[in-house]
């Protein structure tokens, strides 16, 4: 079996880097694309009908942090030569946008790193986890902390 597209999602805020290094090393193996793709929830403003400046400072400096990530990524795989594609997904629902874009770019294989969380993450990262293996149709691979 050869993987032509992978792709890693980061669908935590605290996140280890494990899938992205197993996606880098497959993608070597088996001479493939590699996307890594940052998710964020869009952070809802602080009143119903519009963003006030704190909230628009607050999700530009979440951007540039993510930003800088997958650049420092880019770096790591162009050295290693691995032509890699990277995405920043703020979206009000991470699964689906994960699930419609392995569907859209014919993903082969999908990394998604489950680091530890606390209690109240669990619920949400296992539901999340719970519909992108579903409703994904690629190969998925979770990574845990050791």
């Amino acid at each position: 079996m050869t993987f032509q597209k992978i792709a890693v999602a980061i669908i935590t805020p605290t996140h280890t880097k494990k899938s992205f290094e197993l996606g880098l090393e497959m993608a070597k193996k088996f001479d493939s694309e590699l996307t890594v793709i940052e998710c964020m929830y869009k952070t809802p403003p602080k009143f119903y009908f519009f963003e006030t400046k704190s909230d628009k400072k607050t999700t530009q400096n979440q951007i540039s942090k993510l930003k800088t990530e997958l650049e420092n990524w880019k770096k790591i795989a162009h050295k290693q030569e691995v032509p890699i594609k990277t995405k920043l997904a703020l979206t009000d629902n991470i699964s689906h946008w994960v699930v419609d874009y392995v569907k859209d770019n014919k993903i082969d294989l999908l990394i998604v790193d489950y680091p530890k969380l606390s209690m109240e993450e669990i619920t949400l990262f296992d539901d999340i986890i719970n519909v992108i293996h579903h409703k994904s149709r690629c190969h998925l691979l979770t990574t845990k902390p050791s």
